[in-house]
């Protein structure tokens, strides 16, 4: 059995239409819905549709039974049926009055529907088969971190991919596609056999200049941790994980659109919107080959004919209602990315203009010079001013908060300047962060950098912008990013413009004296761009009573609270990787072959995300190394300078929107995460008054032997930095509310 997916769609602006989020509360028998339209938005809850999931396994299950030959059609397409009555009752609900009331008022207005990621046993759920008489589609559990493909001014390009065969007929549907590639004059890519292999498909996919849509034909399975498979043409499977990199660099080129073909394609269909690709067509479950093909063929028909892509996906769908394949009912989706434009199938083909033969014939100066293979919004327009982002996380990392902060940068910047100034983000996650801001200071190979300071020793004084511990509370923090005495010189490396002129802020005033390889970092600038607020303490394999259970403890942590603990005997990262920090992406291997008795990471949300609660019982609190932590985006002084003033303060907003999200997020999602932690079993405890003691007395010792040994540059900041934190704590105190300390 196999799947077949629909077809591509690209256009100028998002259109209007009904959004629909779903969000399970935290008891987990409630769902809270978020309705946001232009006529109408508000928000409710209602239960959790027990009864109606219960019915969806069980057709599931005789549904799969069917396909193995063990259970009878109609047997399937009568409990089809039921779980179609079942959710179209559960939907005429007193509770869904505002969204039946939204739908009355805006006819034929698309509706957008959105799943939290908890709730995936409701986005298997028959949503297509609703009668709402508008087109609907699915967007993906969570906001992408890369922003939605722009289509490209070049003739369309078709790369098929056809999986392994066996079982399968698929020569019709392939000789259609390269017929109608003719007639249309399209460039036509095949892939199949041997020739599809992973290298081969991966190559492919970054090829110059690029695609617009992708067909796969074949077989697939869902798998939620790899982000799906596909079966290729060479028999071996490629997960969604291991395609994602190439896909990202596809989609940078202007892949817009994605048809799989293939069975329970949900996962595959999340990936490809990750990384940027407007429209994905998908068989939730597995479809018999006689069913793909129809539908497919179908698809097609009614895209070519201008359909609007879910529309189209919608008609396509009423093929499996019809005998022999009446179980199959409702099983084909589209997805959209949020910022998804109105989907065009591609005009006739008008000939190769110039600059694309240059790149076909593998010209990458001529492909640099008219500015093409730009990730960001209005990335089809020709001389927007781009600026290369080193960043220090990986591929592995964007499941994090805090690594998805340079994606949302580089999209509000795009944003803000209508694509004239984009970032194009380089994973520098080989380097050090002493490297990276090197590269930066330097200028000419990166205009810009995300990097951690924490990790890297020779940038000890700058690690007030980041955390101390017992520090700066996270509104402190953010205050002190923007401190300058009032006895500081005024434009000392002041901004271009006379208006725009201002002092920098303290912290920055030391850049000029730390050295690197031999260069100062004096043409570094920066700007706050994230806040995860306060920390937890971290993940411990056993309970710690006192001081003496600190003692031979192996921990991953960095920065100048790996050297507190060090002096209670606790071996850190340094000691245990040959001098080199532990990154996110290893942490949960190493506690789970006992690597490691403990280690901390941010909070709840990036900690569930890592697994960590798997391989260790407590949660500790807090975390009084990181009571606020920061990271700053650093800029090369003379690229700032050059820029336009609408450039800069777009900058400046992007960053400062960036900071704010980062921040707001994490503490919207540390909420359910905790909770979840909690009803698994996982300890909460707190340090113990005595130990917190301790700890603060050998940070006080680490700082003052921190400043004796670097008075110039290390003492030179944690002066002006004591000072201030004793100022604002001290208006705080007077100027918030407090109330005593809650129970953990």
């Amino acid at each position: 059995m196999r799947h077949h997916a629909p077809s591509p769609d690209a256009g100028r602006c998002r259109m209007a239409s009904i959004d629909l989020h779903l969000q399970a509360l935290d008891d987990g028998d409630q769902l809270a819905v978020l309705l946001v339209s232009p006529a109408l938005q508000g928000g409710f809850t209602t239960a959790l549709p027990r009864r109606l999931l219960e019915l969806q396994a069980t057709w599931r299950r005789r549904y799969l039974h069917h396909h193995g030959g063990a259970v009878e059609a109609a047997v399937v397409e009568d409990y089809g049926e039921r779980l179609i009555l079942a959710l179209r009752q559960w939907f005429d609900q007193p509770c869904w009055q505002p969204l039946q009331r939204a739908l009355r008022l805006q006819p034929g207005l698309p509706l957008r529907l959105r799943l939290a990621p908890a709730l995936r046993a409701l986005e298997d759920l028959p949503w297509e088969t609703l009668p709402l008489d508008r087109p609907l589609w699915r967007l993906p559990p969570l906001d992408p971190p890369q922003p939605v493909a722009r289509p490209r001014a070049r003739q369309a390009r078709l790369l098929l991919l056809v999986g392994y065969e066996e079982g399968l007929e698929l020569q019709r549907e392939v000789e259609e596609l390269q017929a109608l590639a003719q007639r249309n004059r399209w460039l036509l890519r095949l892939l199949r056999g041997a020739d599809a292999g992973a290298d081969a498909v991966r190559a492919a996919l970054e090829e110059e200049p690029g695609w617009d849509l992708l067909i796969f034909l074949g077989h697939g399975a869902g798998d939620p941790e790899r982000g799906g498979r596909l079966q290729l043409g060479d028999g071996q499977w490629l997960s969604g994980e291991r395609l994602e990199p190439a896909l990202r660099r596809a989609a940078d080129r202007g892949l817009a659109t994605v048809l799989l073909n293939c069975c329970q394609g949900i996962d595959l269909a999340h990936r490809c919107l990750a990384v940027g690709v407007a429209w994905v067509q998908v068989f939730r479950e597995p479809v018999p080959d006689g069913a793909a093909a129809r539908t497919f063929r179908r698809l097609l028909r009614d895209l070519q004919a201008g359909q609007p892509f879910a529309q189209a996906c919608q008609v396509a769908s009423l093929s499996l209602e019809q005998p022999p394949w009446g179980s199959c009912r409702g099983l084909l989706s589209a997805y959209g990315h949020p910022e998804a434009p109105p989907f065009r199938w591609p005009r006739p083909g008008q000939g190769l203009q110039r600059r694309e033969l240059l790149l076909l014939a593998g010209s990458a100066g001529a492909a640099a010079a008219v500015g093409l293979g730009l990730g960001w919004e209005g990335r089809a327009r020709q001389g927007a001013r781009v600026w290369r982002m080193a960043t220090y996380l990986g591929s592995r990392d964007q499941r994090l908060l805090v690594g998805q902060a340079p994606f949302r940068l580089a999209r509000r910047l795009a944003q803000l300047t209508d694509g004239r100034f984009q970032l194009k983000l380089e994973d520098r996650s080989a380097l050090s962060t002493s490297q990276i801001f090197r590269l930066v200071n330097d200028g000419r190979a990166c205009q810009c950098g995300y990097a951690d300071i924490y990790y890297d020793k020779t940038l000890l004084p700058l690690i007030f912008a980041k955390a101390v511990p017992f520090g700066l509370t996270p509104r402190e923090q953010t205050a002190w990013l923007s401190y300058h005495p009032a006895n500081q010189g005024a434009a000392e490396g002041a901004l271009q413009g006379s208006e725009d002129a201002r002092r920098l802020p303290f912290h920055q005033s030391v850049f000029g004296r730390i050295v690197v390889e031999g260069q100062k970092l004096s043409d570094l600038r920066s700007f706050p761009l994230t806040c995860t607020g306060g920390q937890m303490g971290g993940w411990f394999k056993r309970e710690l009573r006192d001081l003496e259970d600190l003692r031979g403890l192996r921990m991953r942590i960095p920065g100048l609270g790996a050297d507190v603990l060090a002096a209670f005997g606790v071996q850190t990262d340094i000691a245990l990787n040959a001098g080199r920090t532990i990154g996110p992406s290893e942490i949960a291997e190493r506690l789970r072959h006992n690597k490691l008795d403990a280690a901390e990471w941010i909070g709840p949300y990036d900690d569930e995300a890592l697994g960590l609660e798997r391989y260790a019982r407590y949660y500790y609190t807090p975390g009084w190394w990181e009571p606020s932590t920061t990271t700053e985006l650093m800029v090369n002084r003379q690229a700032l300078e050059a820029l336009p003033l609408e450039h800069r303060r777009a900058l400046e907003m992007a960053c400062a929107d960036t900071y704010t999200w980062i921040l707001r997020e994490y503490d919207l999602r540390n909420i359910g995460a905790l909770e979840r932690l909690r009803r698994q079993g996982v300890e909460l405890r707190r340090f113990s008054p005595e130990m917190l003691a301790a700890f603060r007395q050998e940070t006080e010792r680490l700082l003052a032997e921190q400043k004796r040994q670097d008075p110039e540059r290390f003492g030179y900041v944690y002066d002006e930095w004591r000072r201030f934190r004793e100022r604002i704590s001290a208006t705080i105190a007077v100027t918030q509310f407090r109330e005593p300390d809650r129970p953990v």
